[in-house]
């Protein structure tokens, strides 16, 4: 296929190579002022690929600032980016998307299909692109851009996929499954959004150790800041998300489930406590920070995921206390409004949301 990949952060560029070294024609953009991070790459030729223990070169190197040039003829575009620059790049792509391409955002889920769907009728733009989007990114991976190296430890061995619109789904699925193998097809966008394990593992345990957090020069929310009692807000979080997916209809996977299922956690280990897991686990025991307060864990993850679990509750008669305290106290910490600047069920527009 011909793919396009908007986004140069970790998951991006990971997807590039994953792609080109599987026989595809790639594109990588990247926006102007970021392109010197990967002066080491085109030094070389391409970069140094670690996919789960298996190492190789791959000479991937077809990267520009050109969004024109990246989108053009691309059968599938993965966007790969944090979920709160999707309205700036949807602004940037709108001019050269095509109703025939399908635009995949392969992220944890955000609702990124309306959101880009909703900058497309702002424009006026009558192209209509097919939509579909993941519950989480398909891999567990770092990107060390001095040396071009990319070290994947994980691809993630089980990612719910959902189209925007159900009409397309079939064809949607088989397309990207042949890239991924291990995506599920589910007929709600709202039970792919509500699979994002990110607000329900992220938020509150970093919350409580905002303290540490301060004082120390390194931290490991993964390793060291989920414990036994920091993990009891966790849990809170996950019998609320719960709640909501029953009241739509639907049994979601718990927080350890969901993580053995998609192989960052041993399926031996099941009878353990989810802190231990993650305390232990080959993958989150390797990744860092956060090393300040501010930081996506709580801006990206509760004004893109929360806040938006916490407006379906309302919709839908579904309290969701222990949601709303970690909205509160993270805006009092940060100095923000996240009620005010976060994504609700109004904002993305109801009569999109299939809730009736």
């Amino acid at each position: 296929m011909k793919i396009a990949i908007v986004g140069s952060g970790n998951g991006a560029v990971t997807a590039a190579l994953d792609m080109y070294s599987k026989g595809h024609e790639v594109k990588l953009y990247c926006r102007n002022q970021s392109m010197n991070k990967f002066d080491k790459a085109i030094e070389q030729g391409g970069f140094t690929f670690n996919n789960e223990g298996e190492e190789s070169f791959v000479s991937f190197t077809d990267i520009s600032d050109d969004m024109e040039y990246v989108l053009q003829d691309a059968e599938v575009i993965q966007i790969v980016i944090p979920s709160s620059f999707i309205e700036h790049y949807a602004y940037t792509m709108a001019p050269f998307v095509k109703s025939k391409q399908l635009i995949f955002f392969n992220i944890a889920a955000s609702m990124g299909s309306i959101r880009f769907m909703n900058v497309l009728e702002d424009k006026h733009i009558e192209e209509m692109p097919q939509f579909a989007e993941a519950n989480t990114l398909t891999y567990g991976t770092r990107v060390n851009f001095e040396e071009a190296r990319v070290d994947l430890s994980l691809n993630v061995r089980k990612v719910h996929f959902s189209t925007y619109d159900k009409a397309y789904l079939s064809e949607a699925f088989d397309k990207i499954e042949a890239l991924y193998p291990y995506i599920v097809k589910e007929e709600s966008l709202w039970k792919t959004n509500l699979e994002n394990g990110n607000p329900e593992v992220h938020p509150g345990p970093t919350l409580l150790n905002v303290g540490r957090i301060d004082y120390a020069d390194e931290f490991a929310l993964y390793e060291e800041g989920i414990t036994r009692h920091t993990v009891r807000l966790l849990h809170a979080v996950e019998l609320e998300r719960l709640t909501l997916g029953r009241k739509l209809g639907f049994e979601l996977s718990t927080a350890k489930e969901a993580r053995i299922e998609r192989g960052y956690l041993e399926k031996q280990d099941e009878d353990e406590p989810l802190n231990r897991l993650f305390n232990t686990s080959p993958v989150f025991s390797q990744i860092k920070g956060p090393n300040r307060v501010k930081n996506r864990y709580l801006t990206e993850d509760i004004a893109y995921g929360l806040v938006l679990w916490s407006s379906l509750g309302r919709e839908i008669d579904v309290a969701t206390p222990n949601i709303d305290a970690i909205i509160v106290i993270a805006s009092t910490i940060l100095e923000r409004d996240f009620f005010e600047e976060g994504l609700t069920i109004d904002e993305l527009g109801k009569d999109k949301l299939g809730l009736e």
